[in-house]
């Protein structure tokens, strides 16, 4: 005779009082790091980045209700919500949440990043009930978006989704990337709100937000704004000033070097007590400066129980000073959006320029370059991508050659005219990506990769692409996803016609697209991420590249930004470099370089070594008409 499991162990060890351990504690007593990463499997160690101690304690303190913590890249800080979570499950085991951008990326952390936490760490892997197949016992089984333990559960789910923020009352809910959430959910309103409301009928509930900044205003920064703000204070070895380190403000420590000189990358103290303090504070002793320092309130919070923590770079131990100052020469010589992501991703703070300057159609129409005599592409570009736009009346074609660090060229753009519901339109259509292109070896190159946007008449691009698969012709759906997502993201299997065949469909974020083409348009000709444009272009060109533009707005009294045109106006030039890029990341895997480089070397070959090239493309014509 046989009896099931008795559930008297797992409730006792749920009634368990928690041990004297705060999360820091528990981390270093008990995680150990997944195999990728780069500790290879060792064992966490708070001393690493010990400003992160402050952070994962923080949830211990009586009163918290709210934590903002606004990050740069390559701090610790996602790896600290991680300990939070494995403390909670382990020693607090209660219902919570966990809150993505986007539901691909919460599948995406569950797969990667979760699942190997809990793998690596025996701790969790004897308590989360994380089996492929229904056990015999009568547990409830984890899944990607739900893992079970005993006295709780994490779920998990994307900001983009009402379903994530109907379905749990939790003890603590934590959205990560929180400024990439999208302003609305649904009609259900401000997906922060909504998060916070999770919590709110448990007396101990804990709401917590990361991430990295994006505008001044935007969530995470209004948060932090609103809370105590958090400072890491360190004293200066010499004059023994207490005080927390900025990039360039005279009145606080902050980093100092000798013009364009990396090298020379140091902290300076501005004491100006007794003649001033001179002491220069450089890499070498940076580390010890932040082991001995201190999270200390700098405001009164707006809002009773908020607490917020700014982390910049100055303090991680996995960028250094002169790589620091490196990162921020190079971006200040590229400009603006360069500026911009280096103020984000290292400093950790907003964006505070509300003017974005517009390029003129006129400057980039005074940029264009004679690739040289019966050459349609010039030397560094060896790889060659396509974006075509249907339209009711003709398909726009936009080719696009590709150097390394992302340096493109662009040597056609044209229009095939027709009825895309006919046959023949599609037909010429593949004659015309089927064409080759003079390259200065003397070779000719043909099109290695082409992105066909499908939302105008679909079934028509399907039919197309799926019997064009093997010349590298996708078909390719825009979707408006902010920076949450890459461009290229996750494909979405489609069937056709009735046999039901196969069409991959390339889901991109048009989006992340848009910001990139608007930085390298704002970018000085030549050099990584620039464009080229040929001498055959016209003024039309440039208008439709330039009609889009970044306008910022608020809601609720955040920051956003959204892309906007001029009613009416063309824009397929814009669209269709964007999918021309996409289709540079599919055929490449994102290993760009690597590309141009093999087909550089395809190139020098001998011509007996190469295979039969396709036969010479006809002479380029702004309307191609087969």
């Amino acid at each position: 005779m046989s009896f099931a499991p008795s559930p008297i162990p797992e409730w006792s060890l749920a009634c368990t009082p928690p041990p004297v351990l705060t999360v820091s504690e528990w981390a270093d007593q008990e995680r150990v790091l997944p195999e990728a990463s780069a500790a290879r499997g060792g064992r966490w160690r708070t001393a690493t980045a010990p400003y992160l101690a402050g952070i994962m304690d923080a949830v211990h303190e009586p009163g918290v209700r709210k934590i903002a913590l606004m990050k740069c890249h390559q701090s610790g800080g996602s790896e600290s919500l991680n300990n939070i979570l494995g403390y909670y499950i382990e020693h607090q085991p209660a219902p919570m949440l966990l809150v993505h951008p986007t539901a691909l990326a919460a599948e995406a952390f569950s797969k990667e990043r979760l699942s190997d936490m809990i793998r690596t760490t025996p701790a969790l892997r004897a308590v989360v009930q994380d089996k492929r197949m229904p056990g015999t016992d009568g547990r409830p089984e984890s899944t990607l978006a739900l893992k079970m333990f005993p006295g709780g559960f994490l779920a998990l789910g994307g900001a983009n989704t009402p379903n994530t923020f109907a379905r749990w009352a939790v003890r603590m809910a934590i959205g990560d990337d929180v400024d990439r959430f999208p302003p609305v959910v649904g009609e259900e309103g401000d997906p922060a709100e909504l998060l916070v409301n999770r919590v709110t009928t448990f007396h101990d509930g804990l709401a917590i937000f990361v991430s990295t900044p994006t505008l001044k205003g935007g969530r995470i920064d209004s948060l932090y704004q609103a809370s105590d703000q958090r400072r890491y204070f360190v004293a200066c070895p010499r004059c023994g000033r207490e005080d927390w380190v900025t990039w360039n403000d005279p009145e606080h420590m902050r980093v100092a070097f000798d013009e364009r000189d990396a090298s020379s990358a140091r902290i300076e103290c501005p004491n100006s007590e007794h003649g001033g303090c001179d002491r220069r504070i450089l890499e070498s002793g940076r580390q010890a400066l932040v082991a001995g320092g201190e999270w200390r309130a700098t405001a009164e919070s707006q809002e009773p129980g908020l607490i917020g923590f700014h982390v910049p770079a100055m303090l991680s131990p996995w960028v250094s000073l002169p790589e620091l100052v490196g990162k921020f020469l190079s971006a200040h010589t590229r400009g603006r959006e360069s500026l911009r992501v280096f103020i984000n991703t290292s400093l950790a703070e907003g964006w505070e320029d509300r003017d974005s300057p517009r390029v003129e159609p006129h400057v980039l129409l005074g940029r264009r370059e004679d690739y040289g005599t019966d050459v349609d592409v010039p030397e560094p570009a060896t790889v060659l991508t396509a974006g075509v736009d249907v339209q009711a009346d003709r398909i726009e074609v936009h080719v696009v050659a590709w150097g390394e660090h992302l340096e493109r060229w662009v040597v056609d753009w044209k229009s095939v005219p027709g009825d895309p519901r006919r046959r023949e339109t599609w037909d010429q259509l593949s004659a015309a990506l089927a064409e080759t292109y003079g390259h200065t070896s003397g070779r000719r190159i043909g099109i290695h990769g082409t992105c066909v946007d499908s939302g105008f008449l679909a079934d028509e691009v399907y039919s197309f692409v799926v019997a064009q698969q093997h010349r590298r012709i996708f078909a390719a759906k825009g979707e408006s996803h902010g920076t949450a997502e890459p461009l290229v993201m996750k494909i979405s299997p489609r069937t056709h016609g009735r046999n039901a065949r196969p069409v991959q469909l390339q889901r991109l974020n048009v989006d992340a697209g848009k910001a990139e083409l608007a930085a390298a348009l704002a970018l000085p000709p030549g050099g990584p991420g620039t464009i080229h444009f040929g001498s055959f272009l016209g003024e039309p060109y440039f208008v439709q590249l330039t009609v889009e533009h970044r306008e910022r707005y608020y809601r609720n009294g955040v920051a956003y930004e959204r892309w906007v045109k001029q009613e009416g106006a063309r824009n397929e030039a814009w669209d269709t470099m964007i999918y021309a890029r996409a289709a540079f990341d599919i055929i490449s895997g994102g290993a760009h370089d690597r590309l141009v480089r093999q087909m550089r070397d395809q190139l020098a070959a001998p011509a007996q070594a190469q295979q039969q090239q396709p036969a010479p493309r006809t002479p380029r014509t702004r309307n191609w008409n087969g």
